[in-house]
């Protein structure tokens, strides 16, 4: 192509045909930089292609990461669920005033009232992209702002805290008071000097209804939170989708 070019040029030149000659020149000029602005377009689109795709990888991880947030507030919540039916059982045996029979079953409910389970999110995906410093890949920005909010907010020192620390009280309060001599025999096949588990007296005592009050006013608290929490995951995942299609 070049040197057919240069082929015509020098024709033109040869049979003095210079107006041609220049408008020949000039037309290729206007051909070069043609070429130049469609190879800029080019690069330029394949540049917004690569972002574009590196965009489409980071919100299909972190949607997977939204998706077993939403899993593991549901497993939180079923907990909660079984926890409150133990502490609704222990009131209901505490009102019989007799401790051989509720001192064995308040021992088998605490397994359950004893623990705690509490929600975090899976920040993985979302903070490998901070790390990459890759944020302003999301164009939405209405998505890249409550992803930030999401993701920046504190849900171990929240409600949830409130429930960790209740529960400790709880078991340090209570597990002195279950101690009696019939149950350390059972479970440790040993005689001891603690009282007879007739002098048990937790269905009089005015702390363990507390604590077991708060326990479930901190659940229901927690669960409040898990609720809201799931709506703006929701919101969230909503959002992503459309900017996937997009």
């Amino acid at each position: 192509m070049i040197k057919f070019s240069r082929h015509i040029r020098k024709s033109l030149l040869e049979q003095n045909k210079m107006g041609k000659y220049f408008k020949y020149a000039i037309g290729e000029i206007i051909l070069v930089m043609i070429g130049i602005l469609l190879a800029l377009q080019v690069n330029d689109w394949n540049a917004k292609r690569t972002l574009k795709s590196k965009e489409q990888v980071y919100l299909k991880q972190i949607k997977i990461s939204l998706q077993n947030d939403l899993e593991s507030i549901k497993k939180t919540k079923a907990f909660n669920a079984l926890k409150a039916s133990n502490i609704d059982s222990t009131f209901i045996v505490l009102e019989q005033s007799n401790p051989e029979k509720y001192v064995p079953a308040i021992i088998n409910y605490m397994n359950m009232t004893a623990e705690f389970d509490v929600f975090e999110p899976n920040n993985v995906a979302f903070e490998n992209m901070i790390a990459s410093e890759n944020i302003d890949l999301i164009t939405n920005m209405e998505l890249r702002k409550n992803l930030s909010l999401y993701y920046k907010r504190d849900f171990e020192n929240s409600t949830q805290e409130r429930v960790k620390e209740q529960t400790r009280q709880f078991v340090d309060d209570i597990m002195p008071k279950l101690g009696n001599r019939q149950i350390v025999k059972q479970f440790m096949k040993h005689d001891s000097r603690l009282p007879d588990i007739s002098e048990v007296n937790i269905h009089s005592d005015t702390q363990v209804y507390a604590n077991l009050l708060i326990m479930i006013a901190n659940m229901d608290g927690q669960n409040e939170l898990l609720d809201t929490t799931t709506k703006e995951i929701k919101r969230l995942l909503n959002l992503i989708d459309k900017n996937l299609k997009s």
